[in-house]
């Protein structure tokens, strides 16, 4: 099995990449990735059968130039920070939409030339907006796409390019959608290291309006074990939510962490004003991914949250801050 995977340095990229080196099968790896402020560019996997080009995916005319021969390609490349994205949406629509189409369409004439495998397309939770804005409790494959910030109106556009690839061409593709990610490794802007960083330094955690919000968390080793399935199955040209079902607050994920840091539940949040267009809620319905791939019993499969929130706060007790290692600052 040859890979081609993108964003292979950021957080899920990296670990799918070791999930997938674990297996004797897999021949070959080639990671490409820009290098950007939040990879990890100490992420080097000690194996002959790993590649890493630092490359922009939108530059068609260096990746043009590569042969395609992989049995599938993984797209995890995508600037993911939702105050970013406010702040700075430029920088959105040039990485996620137009760097995007131009390696969209690099893999398309791959497929055409019969020397690619599918794409698949690793998307997230937030394309479909917020289920309190929805007649539903949770979203399904098939419901509308109401993107609520730059960054999900990003992820959306890619999909859309897709769905019109797929149209016209027959491009074979997954979409993957994908609840909100932790574990080691993972970039220090986002909420679970802020928290951790925060307990860690005896600082105040700040917290988004009344911090009621509600998010599914999947520890990232479960969910590459998922992606990877899905990678495996090459004549599966469907899409996915892939979810826990472990839905949490942020004030409730806070106590937890509070809790293994020996902490009191809140005495160390500092409410701050919210984001603009907050999403409340996000849930899906990944019953249809669970009977694709026999997963009778999913919540056997999944690493317990507390559990989960052990390891990864046990990785940055241990571990520079991200941003000394993402510039190469050793001890």
């Amino acid at each position: 099995m040859k890979y081609l995977v993108t964003g292979g340095l950021g957080f899920i990229g990296s670990h799918f990449i070791e999930e997938i080196l674990q297996d004797d099968a897999t021949e070959k790896v080639l990671n490409i990735d820009v290098g950007s402020y939040a990879a990890n560019k100490n992420f080097r996997p000690c194996d002959t059968r790993y590649s890493c080009l630092l490359e922009d995916i939108g530059n068609y005319d260096a990746l043009s130039r590569l042969p395609m021969e992989y049995d599938v390609v993984v797209n995890f490349a995508s600037h993911s920070h939702v105050d970013n994205s406010i702040e700075a949406p430029d920088a959105f629509l040039n990485n996620n939409i137009n760097s995007f189409f131009n390696f969209l369409k690099i893999c398309r004439e791959g497929q055409l030339a019969s020397k690619t495998g599918k794409f698949i397309h690793i998307s997230t939770d937030e394309v479909f907006g917020d289920v309190e804005d929805s007649i539903y409790d949770y979203f399904i494959e098939k419901s509308d796409l109401r993107p609520s910030s730059p960054y999900s109106a990003s992820k959306a556009s890619q999909e859309m390019f897709i769905h019109t690839a797929r149209k016209m061409f027959g491009f074979k593709a997954n979409i993957l959608r994908l609840c909100n990610n932790y574990g080691p490794r993972q970039f220090e802007e986002k909420f679970i290291p802020v928290i951790i960083k925060s307990c860690l330094s005896n600082q105040k955690i700040p917290v988004y309006g009344d911090g009621q919000q509600k998010r599914e968390w999947i520890f990232v080793k479960d969910a590459v074990c998922r992606i990877k399935k899905v990678a495996l199955s090459s004549e599966d040209y469907d899409d996915y939510c892939i979810g826990s079902n472990d839905l949490k607050t942020n004030l409730e994920l806070i106590e937890a962490i509070n809790n293994l840091t020996g902490n009191g539940p809140r005495d160390n949040v500092e409410f701050v004003t919210d984001r603009v267009g907050h999403d409340r809620v996000y849930k899906m319905d990944s019953r249809k991914f669970n009977f694709q791939y026999s997963l009778v019993h999913p919540r056997r499969s999944f690493t317990a949250l507390t559990d989960g929130l052990k390891d990864t706060l046990e990785y940055f007790e241990k571990s520079l801050p991200h941003s000394a290692i993402a510039q190469g600052n050793r001890p």
